[in-house]
């Protein structure tokens, strides 16, 4: 898919959400999921989390998940516990971490002193959380399903060790697809691109102990993580389907086909690496001509450029800071606009051309994508 086709997408896909939001979207005060969860009712395009700077993506079963999520990737657990804090008194109402982080524990305690510091109710904030793909940080391959819903278990217990979760996490995302070769569990299947997604029985064991964890209650939502087309067919005989499919996107580097490819199946994209790969920040973003002079033009920071291009791609984004100031202006997104001379030049730039959307798998083409 070319960069001006991706644009031209944009506009398209974005109306069909939004009507699929607006269909969704309830006007009662409380509405039961189907895992039988009862959650308030929030209106699409307000978050519904008290910060009004927060507007919120209405995924397929009615919940909503502010569009904005700090991330924890790389904290060890005192950098995740300030970070997580920093995050909510900053503004933030949407939480991102994993069990193979390895931080769960801090980020508990952030969770903790955040909400107690900003006044934060549970129904306040959204978490997220993540396990690992089948063969991958311990999850056994002989029992994809069994092991998969021990991490989820162990995962919920580590969040809740210092921060009371009330019984549930918001959204749980199954990091990886598998990787059943190699015993350092990744190596080959990166290596090697056509592996994971062929790995269906796998792909389906795994996607089964998420549904069970999510038709028990003990996640209010779940979908998947660097998934590409191939994989996501492998579920397509589930009644329940992902709801959110989180991969990497930024400016410079196109989206390979997965911006369409989820919006075609009813999944919010979420984008990680907001601005650079693998999450270290990118020069050509952060201090690049394009990024610059359309910063100088709006008065905002290269970051908040690149931040606000996702959000215009109708992208949900999971960035990351440890400075307040920063974290503060990633969420003042939502009352300004890129102009649409600014989103074709942000498309059209190429200076990421080699990033890919998953560490695992690829789409062949965009028509593949809308396989």
């Amino acid at each position: 898919m070319t960069q001006t086709s991706l644009f031209c997408l944009v506009f398209a896909t974005t109306r069909v959400v939004a009507a699929l939001q607006t269909e969704q979207d309830g006007s009662t005060s409380h509405k039961t999921l189907r895992n039988g969860v009862v959650m308030p009712t929030i209106a699409a395009g307000t978050g519904g989390y008290d910060n009004q700077n927060q507007q919120g993506k209405v995924l397929r079963n009615g919940l909503v998940m502010p569009t904005m999520s700090a991330g924890t990737w790389q904290y060890d657990d005192g950098e995740a516990e300030a970070s997580v804090q920093a995050a909510l008194t900053s503004g933030f109402r949407h939480i991102d971490t994993a069990y193979d982080y390895g931080n769960q524990a801090g980020v508990s305690k952030g969770l903790a002193a955040g909400a107690a510091a900003a006044k934060l109710a549970r129904k306040d904030i959204f978490i997220t959380t993540k396990v690992p793909g089948c063969g991958i940080n311990g999850v056994d391959p002989k029992d994809c399903e069994g092991s998969t819903l021990s991490y989820l278990q162990k995962d919920y217990a580590l969040l809740n060790s210092s921060y009371d979760l009330q019984g549930h996490v918001d959204l749980v995302l199954l990091h990886f697809p598998p990787c059943l070769v190699g015993k350092d569990g990744m190596a080959l299947c990166n290596a090697n691109k056509k592996i994971s997604c062929t790995e269906c029985d796998a792909i389906k064991a795994q996607w089964s102990a998420a549904v069970k964890a999510y038709e028990k209650g003990l996640f209010s939502a779940i979908g998947v993580s660097n998934y590409c087309t191939q994989c996501l067919q492998c579920l397509k005989d589930f009644k329940t389907q992902p709801m959110v499919n989180q991969f990497q996107l930024h400016v410079g580097m196109g989206d390979q086909g997965f911006l369409a490819m989820n919006a075609a199946r009813g999944i919010v994209s979420q984008a990680y690496s907001p601005i650079g790969s693998g999450g270290h920040g990118s020069s050509d973003i952060l201090s690049g001509p394009l990024t610059t002079k359309i910063a100088k033009a709006h008065n905002k920071s290269t970051a908040q450029v690149a931040l606000k291009y996702l959000v215009q791609l109708n992208a949900a984004v999971v960035t990351k800071s440890s400075s307040p100031e920063h974290l503060k202006q990633d969420v003042e997104l939502f009352d300004w606009s890129l102009t649409r001379r600014d989103m074709k030049e942000l498309a059209a730039a190429t200076f990421a051309a080699d990033d890919t959307p998953s560490f695992e798998c690829d789409n062949p083409s965009s028509a593949t994508a809308m396989a």
